[in-house]
């Protein structure tokens, strides 16, 4: 939030929530999982990501979109919704998985429950 409040460059926000089968899915969407699907090398990476053909899909409209932001410093791509960039107003986000999708503020419930949560916590007078 604070690169996009500079207003120097656009910022583009992405939540990745794709799944793995592997382990019966107890490894869900876990941290760095996004990163053969950035690079289009899900097959070097079966042990995490599996090897189910919606894999290549998701992989094709991530790798696309990265390099079109490498190329472009915009990361949209004919294989994705319309990726707006982030704003404090309406945290644009694009969500990747099998279905891809673009979403002002998807978390806001939970964001907000956290902050009231943060007001709560008692604090340490020193």
């Amino acid at each position: 939030m604070r690169k996009a409040a500079l207003g120097k460059a656009p910022v583009y926000v992405y939540r990745f929530q794709w799944y793995s089968p592997v382990g019966g899915g107890r490894l869900r969407a876990m941290h760095c999982m996004d990163i053969p699907f950035v690079f289009a090398n899900v097959d070097l990476s079966t042990s995490v990501v599996g090897d189910g053909p919606e894999r290549y899909a998701l992989a094709d409209k991530m790798s696309t979109a990265w390099v079109s932001f490498a190329r472009t410093g915009n990361p949209n791509t004919r294989l994705l919704p319309k990726w707006e960039p982030f704003s404090a107003e309406k945290r644009a986000t694009m969500i990747f998985n099998n279905e891809c999708r673009a979403a002002n503020d998807p978390y806001r419930d939970e964001r907000f429950v956290i902050a009231a949560a943060q007001r709560l916590r008692p604090t340490t007078e020193g």
